[in-house]
């Protein structure tokens, strides 16, 4: 049953960051600063954790499309740089524990990650986007903030759930 449950639970993360993004004023967030909140692949590392790389990869493909589709004019950077951050944390998590703290200090460096590969893919075609210390300032500071917060929240229901999940995949 919690099988049919992780999509519709990935539809609400993913639906929930536009949300939180129109709702939530942070205080640390000034006017001319963007923090953009990245749940939806902080629960995709979380997922690479602790089910498997397969279902991380195959999920953070399929959303990474919808985020293009939703967010960007671009096709592909979010797609691609989901499945990618998903499929390189899984090879991590083979070398590292998987216990709670190294599992949200991945999360928030795929984050980082992500961040400085949109930002690198945006200069590529467009030369008048802001310098690299304006995007430093405005947007990557908040932004990992929020994510760090974001993770330390989002790693506690999602551990129990994925692993209860994890149990119900074996059994089958």
């Amino acid at each position: 049953m919690k099988r049919f449950l992780l999509p519709l639970i990935m539809l609400v993360v993913f639906s929930a960051e536009s949300i939180y993004t129109d709702l939530v004023k942070l205080p640390f967030v000034t006017d001319d600063q963007l923090a953009v909140p990245h749940f939806l692949l902080i629960v995709l590392i979380f997922m690479s954790a602790y089910i498997n790389k397969k279902h991380a990869v195959v999920y953070g493909f399929i959303f990474g499309l919808l985020y293009d589709i939703n967010y960007t004019g671009l096709l592909g950077v979010y797609m691609f740089g989901f499945a990618g951050l998903c499929y390189l944390a899984a090879k991590a998590f083979k070398v590292l524990q998987t216990n709670a703290f190294v599992v949200m200090l991945v999360a928030v460096v795929a984050v980082c990650v992500l961040e400085f590969y949109v930002y690198g893919i945006q200069s590529l075609i467009n030369k008048d986007i802001m310098s690299f210390n304006d995007f430093v300032i405005q947007r990557f500071l908040p932004t990992a903030i929020l994510n760090i917060a974001g993770a330390i929240v989002l790693i506690v229901p999602f551990r129990l759930f994925y692993m209860s999940l994890k149990k119900e995949l074996r059994d089958e």
